[in-house]
């Protein structure tokens, strides 16, 4: 189903040792075997009723997805879907990036499928599917990439912006204090999805730079993985050593002299690493529908 249109959400089950994708503009989900190429192609994939835009391991043989209007449990064996958590948004607007939190709980963002503001939010979802907005404006909720057990980097893509956020002692984002950690704003380019290795550096896709930027902590610029995709998504540490990283990317919007000038564009690509990547937490839910 090469190429992708929107391929998202890469993820590592290291139970079954295979990666996971979405494609959320196809609505489908996918699994492939870890590649002895660069190219990596798919095993299995399944349609889903809703555009899926994120997922999460919960065991063996589930995953939550993050849908259009609601999450769902999806079990890789009976190939079903149950419903969990209803999203209190109307039909122009879908679910984007996501991630587990230290806390336990489930963070993601809500965005309008064709943006024009800073009109979606932010959401946790506890494991007994209690969905708290954080009443957060943002346009285009990307990244979700944990740095310590207090705070988080959140993108709007549609700032070009990164944000470092804390979680307060109340369980809520201090959106009001953010720090912006990357600012790519005087650029054609805005980070999106992305990973964090075992030393704490950043790994983020470069929408429009055809590039996953390699960044410190402190949010310093240290190498870059040049593509020939010019919408890489997001990327992903996998493999039995957690040392190959999956790239997500993307042809949607782009023209056809585009395509023929990055010739990966929409493909979904594996890169071996000379460092670990750090492994993301599975969601502990404890309901089994809503």
């Amino acid at each position: 189903m090469s190429p992708f249109h929107l391929a998202e959400s890469p993820l590592w089950h290291a139970k079954n040792n295979q990666w996971i994708w979405t494609d959320i503009l196809q609505q489908h989900i996918f699994l492939a075997s870890l590649s002895k190429t660069k190219d990596v192609g798919v095993k299995r994939h399944f349609a889903i009723e809703q555009m899926v835009s994120n997922i999460v391991l919960l065991n063996e043989n589930s995953l939550l997805l993050s849908a259009e209007k609601s999450h769902f449990v999806f079990d890789l064996k009976s190939e079903t879907c149950t419903p969990i958590a209803e999203l209190p948004h109307s039909d122009l607007f879908r679910c984007n990036d996501g991630s587990v939190g230290p806390d336990g709980k489930y963070w993601f963002g809500t965005m309008e499928k064709k943006p024009t503001g800073l009109n979606g939010d932010i959401y946790s979802l506890d494991a007994k599917g209690q969905l708290v907005a954080q009443n957060i404006p943002i346009g285009i909720p990307n990244s979700f990439i944990w740095v310590d057990d207090y705070s988080v980097l959140v993108s709007d893509s549609f700032l070009q912006k990164t944000f470092k956020v804390n979680l307060n002692t109340e369980g809520k984002l201090d959106w009001a204090n953010r720090s912006v950690w990357l600012d790519l704003s005087e650029t054609d380019c805005t980070p999106d999805g992305g990973a964090i290795d075992e030393q704490g550096n950043i790994w983020l896709a470069i929408w429009g730079g055809a590039a996953i930027h390699k960044y410190s902590p402190a949010g310093k610029l240290l190498d870059k993985i040049q593509l020939q995709a010019l919408q890489p998504t997001s990327c992903a540490f996998g493999g039995p050593d957690m040392e190959f990283l999956l790239i997500t990317t993307a042809t949607e919007g782009l023209s056809e002299q585009q395509m023929k000038d990055y010739p990966d564009s929409g493909k979904v690509l594996q890169y071996h690493q000379l460092i670990k990547g750090k492994p993301m937490p599975h969601f502990k839910l404890e309901v089994a529908s809503c």
